[in-house]
Formats: structure tokens, C-alpha cells, sequence
């Protein structure tokens, strides 16, 4: 192996240590997760670095273990815990101070901040797990999906209308109400009028309106679009998409606390999974992410889904403190 050579694998080494360092720190955040994901997957001298360095994991845990007992016995003291503490010290020993700086530095915390949060007169939102309904406006009311944040608006010529900042929600409005009801998601606004419901979903950088009864206006930049029950508009920043026949019962099963795949790369199961659980469940193998799944989850079962994706696709699976779960 020539120096180049030897020189890359040492450097996917360091940073492979850096990585699981960070993941087990309890500070990595949705965005570290993804970051993860793409360096595992931009090349096979990752995924392989990463492997060896996720086998020397969870080698150093029954050593430790044998060893503080040893201590324990030796010195009748009580045992020590934090076994997982101990075994990223000791990785952390082995990443230099510049390392942690310069990661820190690109990747950075997710603070939770919204400069047009001050814009809404009222705020809701809910937390990871949690689902809610709220009566937002009368005669209309918010169902409102895990991890989801929404903000009502007031003062312009059209009267007080929602913003669905980030998540998933269902708005449902009376048929007593006496005018339409607007609702802002992404770059797009709905119209809708009394009668009618319908779910949004702005999740990341794409966003949807799926229509359940009556029908629906959904403007995007110069795109008008009527949306009718059972159809779904997605769009993102490259368009508007035509509408789409959909299943409700499918795409909004979490109503009924049940979330339900059909014929989904797993890799897109378990970024929505990770919406309802803390921690991240983050997959390294490529293939195991382009796998074709069917699957039917409830949100009891979210504390052990990472083991019966495991169980069900011959995964395997390393844990992480915080709720982390890394699949290859």
C-alpha cells in the first residue's frame, strides 16, 4: 500500500472516532445524523473505517465491564456505571481538541431558532411522540402530528391565517364559518373554504397538501392548483407537482396512532420513523437503505422499532446512548 494510501485510511480513521464520539455525546442533533449518513455512504473507506471503529465499541464494553468488577471485588467499593461513558472517553482520547473545533465549527448545534417566530400571535407546538388538537381560530381546528410547530398570523387584508412552520397537521373547518380560511406552508398558500378539510406537510425542504373533504387551493409562486378529496400536491423549490391519487387512510394512518409503508426505500421508513422517537436511527449501508419495505408500525412500538427493523431485514444493529441506533 503506497503512502497516499495508507495516509487516507488513517484520516477516515480519526474521523470515523470523531464521529462516534459525537453520537454519543447526547449533543448531536437531526442535522449531525444526516451528515453521518453521507459520510458513511460517500465512500467505502467510511463505511469500512466506521465498522472497525463501531467493533472496538462494543468490544471495550463487556472489557470494562470485567474490569471495573475485578476493581470492585478488589476494593469493596460499590460498582461503577456508565459503562458507555467510559468507552467514549476513551475514543475521546483518541480525537485531538482540533478535531472537535473543526467539527463543531462546520456542523454546529441546531438551536431551534426561528427569526419569523415573532410574526405569530400565537404559537403551537408539539414534541417528539406527542400529537395534539387545538382550536386555532373559530371554527377551525388543528390536528397536529409529532414534531410539528404552527403559528397563527393576523393583520393583513385577508384577516388571521396559519403557518405550518415545520411537521404535519390535519385543519379542519367548520362548515359554520363564515369565510374561507388561508393556510401558509413553505413558499405555497391554501385557500379553503367552510366544509372542508384537508393535512399538510412540511418536513425538511418539501412540502405537501393532501385534500380529505370539499376541495382546495393551493397557489405556489404562479402555480394555482385545486386540490380535491384524495388527492395529494407535493412541491418543493423545483416545482409543483400534478396531483396525485392517495390513499388517506394510507398517507394520514398516524390519526389513528399506526404508521404504515408501502413499497418505501427503508431508508425513507426510517427518516420518518425518526420523527417520532428521540435520538436517530441513522443507516450506514447503502444497500440496506434502498431496500424495498412493507411495513406497519404503531407509535407504542417506537421504543423497540430499531430492534424489529433488525430483526425483520437481518440488520445489524449498534446502540448508542440518547436514543441513537446505527443500522448496516
Amino acid at each position: 500500500m503506497n503512502d497516499m494510501g495508507s495516509t487516507g485510511i488513517q484520516e477516515s480513521e480519526r474521523q470515523a472516532r470523531a464521529w462516534l464520539v459525537h453520537l454519543t455525546s447526547g449533543a448531536a442533533t437531526r442535522e449531525d445524523g444526516e451528515a453521518f449518513r453521507r459520510w458513511c455512504l460517500s465512500s467505502a473507506q467510511h463505511a469500512e473505517a466506521f465498522a472497525r471503529t463501531r467493533q472496538m465499541w462494543e468490544a471495550l464494553g463487556p472489557a470494562i465491564a470485567m474490569h471495573e468488577e475485578n476493581a470492585r471485588r478488589t476494593a469493596r467499593v460499590p460498582p461503577r456505571h456508565g459503562i458507555r461513558m467510559n468507552r467514549r472517553a476513551f475514543l475521546a482520547a483518541a480525537v485531538s481538541a482540533s478535531v472537535a473545533a473543526v467539527f463543531v465549527g462546520r456542523y454546529g448545534l441546531d438551536l431551534g431558532l426561528d427569526l419569523g417566530a415573532d410574526r405569530d400571535a400565537s404559537r403551537w407546538r408539539t414534541a417528539v411522540g406527542e400529537q395534539r388538537s387545538v382550536s386555532v381560530a373559530p371554527g377551525v381546528v388543528v390536528d397536529m402530528n409529532t414534531s410539528s410547530d404552527i403559528g397563527l398570523r393576523g393583520g393583513d387584508a385577508r384577516g388571521a391565517h396559519l403557518r405550518l412552520h415545520s411537521g404535519e397537521a390535519v385543519v379542519r373547518i367548520d362548515a359554520s364559518r363564515t369565510s374561507p380560511f388561508v393556510v401558509e406552508l413553505a413558499e405555497g398558500r391554501i385557500v379553503s373554504a367552510p366544509g372542508t378539510s384537508f393535512a399538510i406537510r412540511c418536513i425538511d425542504d418539501e412540502a405537501a397538501v393532501t385534500c380529505l373533504d370539499g376541495e382546495t387551493r393551493l397557489s405556489v409562486g404562479a402555480s394555482d392548483v385545486v386540490v380535491k378529496p384524495s388527492q395529494q400536491v407535493a412541491f418543493d423549490a423545483r416545482g409543483v407537482s400534478a396531483p396525485t391519487a392517495v390513499n388517506p387512510d394510507t398517507a394520514l394512518s398516524w390519526r389513528n396512532k399506526v404508521l404504515i409503508y408501502d413499497n418505501q426505500p427503508l431508508a425513507d421508513v426510517v427518516a420518518d420513523i425518526n420523527r417520532y422517537r428521540p435520538g436517530r436511527i441513522v443507516i450506514t449501508d447503502r444497500t440496506l437503505g434502498a431496500r424495498r419495505v412493507h411495513a406497519r408500525f404503531t407509535l407504542d412500538q417506537m421504543a423497540d422499532v430499531a430492534t424489529l427493523i433488525q430483526d425483520a431485514y437481518g440488520a445489524h444493529a449498534t446502540h448508542l446512548p440518547g436514543g441513537w441506533v446505527l443500522l448496516s
